[in-house]
């Protein structure tokens, strides 16, 4: 499985774990960048907030969470408001994206072009024009990929004066803390697809349970006692992750599916499997 961001789109592209970087970015018809290579950009006053109308933010977990807690909002709260929860048509997979800008303008767009969320952008929007691919060898290896987006008519940034390297641009943008979460995210994906084959039992029922552990720290948090003083917001994303992953593993052996195949269905309920998602979330 390949994992590619752009601005506005993820998605999921089933390549198989062919090697060759033209044939594993040949679906977005772009050439590989490295760290060292350069490139002319920046925002221009002229075109600004053209590129947040009419696409699709898909937001990933980390996404919502900071945005929620920027507006002073639980993640189901800012959901409700600002998103529309769909699922993976093949995984089942619940995910989220923001509604507005996939009509017109997005939600946060201002007046003057600028966006109203811009400290805590969402990872794919953070990175434009660069793209990024990752992918997960059989043995669990990450392995990541850059590219530089089709330049849009009506962007005038490529215009500029302005050379970065695309290690600058990077970290001019804070972009390596988002794609380590993103990519914690992307491999609980990448296990729940070809280990637990979730696409095969995910279901209404089971997304409602997992979506706390995606976009509602906040209920975890007050069911457990755990302030974010005592267990901070990046760690405790963390700890969700892992203990998500082991829910999903008993989820799916109810199932008959992944290493721990041959339960009942009812192993979920067990006060057990409870207990020790709730000591990961507690003690990491």
């Amino acid at each position: 499985m390949v994992y590619m961001t752009d601005h506005g789109r993820t998605k999921k592209v089933n390549q198989g774990m062919r090697t060759g970087t033209a044939e594993w970015l040949e679906g977005v018809g772009a050439a590989e960048i490295v760290m060292e290579d350069t490139f002319n950009f920046e925002c221009d006053e002229r075109c600004m907030g053209r590129c947040c109308n009419t696409i699709k933010i898909i937001l990933d977990p980390w996404d919502v969470e900071s945005m929620a807690r920027y507006l002073e909002m639980s993640g189901r709260d800012f959901i409700g408001k600002f998103c529309s929860l769909e699922e993976d048509q093949r995984s089942k997979w619940p995910y989220v994206k923001l509604h507005e800008a996939e009509k017109g303008p997005c939600v946060f767009l201002m007046e003057d072009g600028r966006c109203r969320v811009y400290p805590v952008r969402s990872r794919n929007c953070r990175t434009y024009p660069v793209g990024r691919a990752v992918r997960f060898k059989p043995g669990g290896e990450k392995e990541e990929k850059f590219f530089m987006l089709e330049r849009q008519k009506f962007c005038l940034g490529h215009t500029s004066a302005r050379c970065w390297t695309l290690r600058e641009w990077l970290e001019d943008s804070d972009s390596p803390a988002y794609y380590d979460r993103t990519d914690q995210y992307f491999e609980l994906i990448h296990y729940a697809n070809t280990v637990l084959e979730v696409g095969r039992w995910m279901n209404s029922r089971t997304a409602r349970i997992i979506m706390p552990f995606l976009y509602g720290p906040e209920v975890l948090r007050a069911k457990l006692a755990i302030s974010p003083d005592g267990v901070g917001h990046e760690e405790f994303y963390t700890r969700r992750m892992k203990a998500l992953r082991v829910l999903l593993t008993e989820l799916a052996a109810g199932f008959g599916f992944g290493p721990l195949a041959g339960g009942t269905g009812e192993e979920v309920e067990d006060a057990g499997i409870m207990d020790k998602v709730g000591e990961i979330l507690i003690s990491g």
